[in-house]
C-alpha cells in the first residue's frame, strides 16, 4: 500500500487536502475541504503521486498513477469538471 498527499490554501484562506491511497489495484482520493473528510474519485493502478499549483485561474492538481508499468497523467483544473488524462507520455 502507498500513500501520497498535497494540500493548499484557496484565496479564502481555507485549507484544502487530499491524499491519495493504494490498495495494490486501485488509487482512492480522500479530501478534506473544511467539512471533514469525503471520498473522492478512483484510479485503476498501484502507485501514484501528486504535484499542485495556483495560478490566476485557480488550483491545478496533476496525479500521476502507475498501472501495470504504465504511468498515466490525471489532470484537475478550474473550470474542467472532475479529472481528465492529461498528455504525459512515458518514454
Amino acid at each position: 500500500m502507498g500513500t501520497c498527499s498535497t494540500s493548499w490554501f484557496d484565496g479564502a484562506h481555507a485549507l484544502h487536502i487530499r491524499v491519495y491511497s493504494s490498495d495494490g489495484y486501485t488509487i482512492t482520493e480522500r479530501c478534506a475541504d473544511g467539512n471533514g473528510w469525503t471520498t473522492g474519485a478512483t484510479f485503476p493502478g498501484s502507485q501514484a503521486s501528486v504535484i499542485t499549483w495556483a495560478d490566476s485561474a485557480g488550483q491545478h492538481l496533476r496525479l500521476y498513477v502507475t498501472n501495470a508499468n504504465v504511468t498515466t497523467e490525471y489532470c484537475s483544473d478550474p473550470g474542467t469538471p472532475g479529472w481528465t488524462k492529461g498528455q504525459y507520455v512515458q518514454p
